[in-house]
């Protein structure tokens, strides 16, 4: 509508207020305080309002009520020939909704008819009222022109109920959903098998090719996954809205006894607890399955979320409530998972959030926030028993204990160390939101992880039962017009029954400061991550290692923007060990070293697709075992990455990704690429080759 109603009923209104002549560039008449004056602003912006009714203006000659009656039928023209146009709209909208035939057609009749809506609610609640006091107050001179004062106001009564009527007759929810087709065909060269940033070998032969390094297409995956959400969008606050994601695919799990074999790596030598099968996909959601090589998984369905949601109260106190199965992050360092599938993107694997079996309560104390949390991890499955985000914590050795014949990789417990993790049943926590001022703000955060296993982290004579942790910890973040500072402390103890087992060498602190233009930015930082810190979160990895502790050291990263189209990307890190002994064992020590450099150069080379090249390089510099007989060494990981995307229209798109690897052990003890329970072709300590990747995404 070119001249809504809102306009039309200022015009009214002000001509009604304003006594004297309005100037044509201003109202100096009508001071700004006065409650009219923002309508009388906007009229003159629109050129609504021009003068009297008859069109001229009038010096200071004050109005007449009988031209406040004609300016009145005047409005009242216009919102009738509205009207009449609504009308037609909303009775040919309430026709179409009877004959939906699809999706696509639901989402246009809906987008039709918020336009209506936005539109019709102009002329709602206070507009309406006022311009019904109008009436009242030249209802003698309107009926001497020959209107029908009680026509006009059941006429405007009508728009109402007929928009009511149309919004009743949609259904109360949203269904989308999404289609992703991966093939990964994995390589070697030089008779190597190479090995991806999560250390799983590629070019691993299958049936008559076992044991034999092959090329891609005798190492080609074909993973697919669909899903669809269901989510209620019902305006009342006071509604329950519900909230479900269910999944098909064989991106979960494999094959026993083939490729997936994971051999000693995994603690039992065997399959970890709670997993039904060895990884031949993706494993899970929860962490990379180094070792294990790509083949396709058998098909399985499970809901990722399934919850309503409801504001409410108690005593006075307002609070909302999410149950049922829900997501849920509080920092990086503390409770994050981790994105795990560095070539497969999708937000339910991506979102950083630990689903779990419970519910998440919001209360609001002025600008604080507080979150409680807690449910069961272990029911979050798939249809063939595989949980699909198996979370563990807990953690009792260094990471490199001496005479492990496994490096640390990926992250997992057992996962290249003697250490005993156990997986978490269930988990309450509490997260307080505090802003400081305008440029500040402070989370704390307290979470119990308990298991319904039992580990001993002592000895079989003098044992120390463990069967929980406790995290907790905080982050302080403040930002001064383009400098930013954060930091952030956090411990993961032991427990056993609600006591305390340890409370040492299992902490964690970073802090770190930014600086960001309009076409460069800059950030660096010092971390300190103790041997026994376990929990379960997402910061980072140095190479094939996921989660890293028992490191200390600094980080640098900065970009530059060339062109709007060019980004420049560059990071280092350097770190030594803590030089910690845990039960009379050190793991990596001052003078062990290592360094990671990554570089990245992305190109958007149209609106529709983009380039991405990047090297990524990690250096060891391992000084002399003592102790147990084995020399240091300088191992060496590296992998190049190029990248192209496609979008092929708004919902789809289709994504390429070459990554070439180049891992040297160099003889190391212990940096074997793969672990000692890999398959029979993944020997020495050198691994070359490469990974092919392509992506289809469908949204619908």
């Amino acid at each position: 509508m070119k001249r809504t109603f809102k306009y039309a009923l200022s015009a009214v209104l002000g001509a009604m207020l304003v006594i004297p002549a309005l100037a044509q560039d201003q109202f100096p008449d009508v001071p700004a305080n006065h409650w009219a004056y923002k309508d009388l602003a906007e009229m003159k912006q629109n050129g609504l309002l021009v003068g009297y009714p008859d069109g001229l203006f009038r010096g200071g000659r004050p109005a007449s009520r009988y031209e406040l009656a004609v300016a009145c039928h005047a409005v009242w023209a216009n919102l009738k020939a509205q009207q009449d146009a609504l009308k037609s709209q909303m009775d040919d909208l309430a026709r179409r909704l009877d004959n939906v035939a699809s999706k696509a057609d639901l989402d246009a009749l809906k987008s039709q008819l918020d336009a209506l809506t936005a539109e019709v609610n102009r002329i709602k609640s206070e507009d309406i009222a006022r311009l019904n006091r109008l009436l009242d107050e030249f209802r003698g001179e309107l009926t001497r022109m020959g209107a029908d004062v009680n026509q006009m106001k059941s006429d405007i009564r009508a728009i109402g109920d007929r928009l009511t009527k149309v919004e009743a007759r949609l259904p109360n929810f949203d269904v989308s959903g999404d289609l992703n087709a991966v093939a990964l065909g994995g390589y070697s060269s030089s008779d190597r098998n190479g090995i991806t940033v999560d250390g799983r070998p590629t070019g691993v032969g299958r049936g008559s090719y076992t044991g034999v390094t092959v090329g891609a297409t005798r190492d080609l995956t074909f993973l697919h996954e669909g899903a669809f959400t269901i989510v209620s969008h019902n305006e009342d606050p006071k509604a329950i809205k519900f909230h479900a994601t269910g999944v098909v695919g064989n991106m979960l799990g494999g094959p026993l006894g083939s490729t997936g074999d994971l051999g000693a790596g995994f603690p039992g030598a065997g399959v970890p607890n709670g997993v039904t099968s060895a990884s031949g996909a993706f494993g899970n959601q929860s962490f990379p399955w180094a070792g294990s090589a790509f083949s396709e998984a058998g098909e399985s369905f499970y809901f990722q979320d399934f919850n309503v949601a409801w504001d409410t109260g108690i005593a006075g106190l307002k609070f909302n409530a999410q149950v049922g199965r829900v997501g849920y992050k509080v920092s990086p360092y503390l409770f994050q998972r981790q994105d795990t599938t560095p070539y497969f993107a999708n937000d339910r694997w991506d979102n950083g959030e630990w689903n779990f079996d419970g519910g998440i309560l919001g209360f609001n104390f002025g600008r604080a926030k507080l979150d409680v949390f807690g449910g069961r991890a272990s029911s979050f499955t798939d249809s063939s028993g595989n949980l699909v985000q198996p979370m563990y914590t807990g953690r009792d050795v260094v990471p490199f204990a001496p005479g492990d014949p496994d490096r640390p990789r990926g992250y997992f417990g057992g996962f290249g160390d003697t250490g005993l993790q156990f997986q978490v049943d269930q988990l309450l926590g509490a997260k307080l939101s505090l802003p400081l001022g305008s440029t500040g703000a402070l989370n704390l955060a307290y979470i119990w992880l308990d298991s319904n296993s039992v580990i001993n982290t002592g000895t079989t004579a003098a044992p120390v039962l463990a069967n929980g942790t406790a995290v907790y910890g905080g982050d302080l973040k403040f930002n001064f017009s383009g400098i930013g500072v954060d930091g952030s402390y956090s411990k993961a103890d032991l427990r056993y029954s609600g006591h305390q087992v340890n409370t040492h060498d299992d902490a964690m602190w970073t802090a770190n400061a930014t600086y960001n233009r309009d076409k460069w930015g800059v950030a660096g930082g010092y971390k300190r991550i103790e041997p026994l810190y376990s929990a379960p979160g997402d910061w980072g990895r140095i190479g094939i290692w996921w989660n890293p502790t028992d490191i200390k050291g600094w980080h640098a990263n900065a970009w530059f923007d060339f062109t709007k189209s060019l980004r420049l990307a560059a990071s280092g890190e350097w770190y030594s060990g803590t030089d910690t002994t845990v039960a009379g064992f050190t793991g990596l020590s001052d003078d062990d070293k290592v360094n990671r450099y990554v570089i990245g150069l992305e190109y958007k080379m149209a609106t529709t697709y983009n380039l991405a090249l990047g090297y990524e390089v990690v250096n060891w510099d391992l000084a002399d075992r003592a102790g147990v007989g084995f020399t240091g060494g300088k191992p060496r990981e590296s992998w190049w990455n190029i990248g192209m995307g496609f979008d092929l229209g708004n919902r789809a798109k289709l994504s390429f990704l070459w990554q070439i690897s180049d891992y040297d052990g160099k003889g190391v003890f212990g940096f074997n690429p793969f672990s000692s329970g890999s398959n029979a072709s993944t020997t020495g300590t050198r691994a070359t080759g490469g990974l092919l990747t392509t992506q289809l995404s469908i949204k619908f």
